[in-house]
């Protein structure tokens, strides 16, 4: 079943239907959208198109044309991927649906709940584990899981593939494409919806008074938040502590394998990762109110791509409004707008 396409050669969703037939295709002059009903597809057409716009807005090009596809059952195989990128989507995103969400899930719910409650009845477990499968699946969060992530994870790929074409993921030398990280993840994170950016905004403050009213007792990820220099040179938190447990467990680090990782290993790894988008979110508002620019992510893409350093881009001649022009005067005036930016709230009378 297909909808839309108006124009005089093959619509979109007829090119996609030559790939995977028996999915429901939605399009766009933007792309299109693959799911097993009509809404479900109409759904993530809209979201995509959301993070087109949002991509335009920050770095004033046309995103790549895409491929939102959802198999309703199990995951749209490496092969249909491969096969709608030569019908001509450049940026193709294999979603998941709730019903293979849902079976994901209680795999890995049942395997923590069966250790656990090792020896006892197999009714008790197999409730404990649909109880704590409902409360992961409820429909509310699952919506807002779409509206954050469907576009964030097109904006990676808008991202890496509009400005390096002709290059390959490295896992070696980075979690995403040839960009240093932070920017890589900053493209991502302001391709996501409103709600969900300012939600990483409010958490950042969170964690800012914490850090104001007793530095002491920060851990490191919150200390880690205020320190600029770190995000511009780190690589992406969850890409490093994946490759040190894998290296600690004596595997080699392979994309195609899956793993579980799991306990104080998941954690870290999970709580590095949040304040990784936090300060993605935060680092994005900083470069627009201080170069005057919305569009300053293009500009720094771009002379990433001529080779160029966030150090070497700051020194030079482009217009950056009120932006420092060094590492160190960046930090420095970074914590004096975070200040302004999120300011202390009085105290209050005895």
């Amino acid at each position: 079943m297909m909808a839309g396409g108006n124009s005089a050669g093959p619509s979109l969703c007829a090119q996609a239907a030559t790939v995977l037939p028996n999915l429901v295709c939605v399009e766009s002059a933007n792309g299109v959208a693959l799911a097993g009903d009509i809404a479900r597809a109409q759904r993530l057409l809209e979201l995509s198109d959301a993070g087109v716009v949002r991509f335009n807005e920050y770095f004033g090009r046309q995103a790549l044309r895409y491929a939102v596809a959802e198999g309703p059952d199990a995951p749209v195989s490496s092969e249909s991927v491969a096969g709608l990128r030569r019908a001509g989507f450049k940026v193709v995103l294999p979603w998941v649906s709730a019903k293979v969400y849902r079976e994901q899930v209680e795999k890995s719910i049942r395997r923590g709940v069966e250790a656990q409650l090792a020896g006892r009845p197999q009714e008790e477990i197999d409730a404990t584990v649909q109880e704590a499968v409902d409360r992961q699946m409820k429909p509310a969060t699952l919506a807002q899981v779409d509206l954050a992530a469907v576009s964030h994870e097109l904006g990676h790929y808008w991202f890496w593939q509009g400005y390096w074409p002709n290059s390959t993921l490295s896992e070696e030398k980075h979690y995403g494409g040839p960009s240093p990280d932070w920017l890589d993840e900053m493209s991502a994170v302001l391709m996501e919806a409103p709600v969900s950016f300012d939600n990483r905004v409010k958490q950042f403050a969170q964690r800012y008074a914490e850090y104001r009213n007793d530095p002491q007792k920060a851990g490191e990820n919150t200390r880690l938040t205020l320190d600029l220099i770190n995000f511009f040179s780190e690589k992406h938190p969850a890409h490093l502590l994946v490759k040190q447990v894998n290296q600690q467990s004596g595997t080699e680090a392979n994309k195609d394998t899956l793993r579980v990782i799991s306990g104080d290993d998941a954690r870290k790894i999970a709580e590095s990762s949040v304040r990784f988008y936090l300060q993605s979110a935060v680092a994005a508002q900083y470069l627009i109110d201080r170069t005057g620019d919305r569009r300053v992510f293009a500009k720094i893409a771009n002379a990433f791509v001529r080779g160029e350093t966030i150090e070497q881009w700051l020194a030079s001649k482009e217009p950056k409004g009120n932006l420092p022009r060094d590492l160190k005067a960046v930090q420095a005036d970074w914590l004096v707008w975070l200040d302004g930016r999120f300011p202390a709230e009085p105290a209050k009378a005895a």
